[in-house]
């Protein structure tokens, strides 16, 4: 087993206090069930950051169609016909 340097070991202990301070940090497990700790502010900006892409995408999305493309919505792809453009 190896030894933990003094200043790696504060930070562990740090982080480790961090994690379980439930105003600052959100801890989810996976299905193997291992913890994972997310900083709140990260969590808030990651879904801020979904809900812009997810605008976009519609909006990119309605614009094609009206240009009389067709888009196939679950693999984001773009069909051509034949004859078209």
């Amino acid at each position: 087993m190896e030894t933990v340097k003094k200043e790696h070991e504060e930070e562990i202990m740090k982080r480790i206090r961090e994690a379980g301070d439930p105003s600052n940090y959100e801890t989810s497990w996976d299905d193997k069930g291992i913890p994972k700790s997310k900083k709140k502010s990260e969590v808030k900006r990651g879904k801020k950051s979904r809900a812009i892409g997810g605008r976009f995408e519609r909006k990119v999305r309605s614009d094609l169609e009206k240009n009389g493309w067709i888009v196939i919505k679950n693999t984001s792809t773009v069909v051509f016909e034949e004859g078209v453009g």
